[in-house]
């Protein structure tokens, strides 16, 4: 992929970092101007590699960017972007990293400058900052890319060809149903992660091995950035968790009865669908 220009990334944290580094390493961009509200993150972004320079104004990080890529809390993107949108050219592309999508979408439908185009890498981890940043974050990653009815189609091209060279596989879908599908694919398991995870007493944590702490392992991420993903998805979050319960109240009602049939039934799928996956 040609040069993308100046590069501004607005929260230089595990996902904004890993963009950095990665568009840095391989020669995406010689200029990736790091914005956000704290200077010893942003210094900190800056002697790691991330970005090369830094600023806590919008407005001067923005104004000159050919690409400008959000990576704050999903609660914030959709008037940051309209902000970010009084202060870039024309033709700049702006996209975010939100873990949902419609309601960030459907408020950004027109804009005073630039082409806004939904992104969500399904990458990260529990331990967020920049510090835990890495280039090769995406590598082999899934990266959906939300395009809507008005979205610009070479700035859509644009955005998938930015993914695809920082390693992903790029996949587009309608806002909603990417809703749905993270909802079952990703809110949901972490809600089950925490939860799970207030079931044991401190004499049975004691016991705990590699399948409770495999099983918890994402209730280790933030919490008030978690909350705030769980309530922007609420709707799809709920129908994930009844159908999940219904299918659980099976799987005791199997147990009770003692049904090797329909406990079989769910165990084999399991084994199945996690295998599918290939690691």
């Amino acid at each position: 992929m040609k040069s993308l220009g100046t590069v501004a990334i607005l929260g230089v944290g595990l996902i904004g970092g890993s963009i950095g580094l990665a568009v840095r390493q391989r020669g995406l961009s010689d200029r990736v101007i790091g914005i956000g509200r704290k200077p010893a993150r942003l210094r900190k972004a800056k002697q790691l590699g991330a970005v090369t320079e830094t600023t806590t104004n919008i407005e001067r990080g923005v104004s000159e960017a050919d690409f400008v890529i959000v990576c704050t809390p999903v609660q914030y993107v959709v008037e940051q972007v309209r902000e970010i949108s009084q202060y870039v050219r024309s033709g700049t592309l702006i996209t975010d990293v939100g873990s949902t999508k419609q309601t960030i979408v459907e408020g950004l439908t027109v804009l005073e400058n630039g082409h806004f185009i939904g992104s969500h890498p399904m990458a990260g981890g529990e331990r967020g900052g920049v510090g835990n940043a890495d280039a090769d974050l995406f590598e082999k990653r899934t990266i959906v890319v939300t395009p809507e009815k008005r979205t610009n189609k070479a700035a859509q091209s644009r955005i998938s060809k930015f993914w695809k060279s920082l390693g992903a596989r790029v996949m587009e879908l309608d806002c909603k149903e990417h809703d749905r599908a993270v909802a079952v694919i990703s809110h949901l398991p972490h809600t089950l992660a925490s939860v799970l995870s207030t079931q044991a007493n401190a004499k049975q944590l004691a016991l705990a091995a590699g399948g409770w702490i495999d099983t918890t392992r994402i209730a280790g991420a933030d919490p008030e950035l978690w909350l705030e993903i769980l309530r922007d998805n609420n709707k799809q979050v709920i129908r994930a968790v009844d159908r999940f319960l219904d299918d659980l109240h099976k799987f005791r009602d199997a147990l009770e009865g003692d049904n090797s049939r329909v406990l079989l039934r769910y165990l084999n799928q399991g084994k199945q669908n996690r295998e599918s996956m290939g690691n």
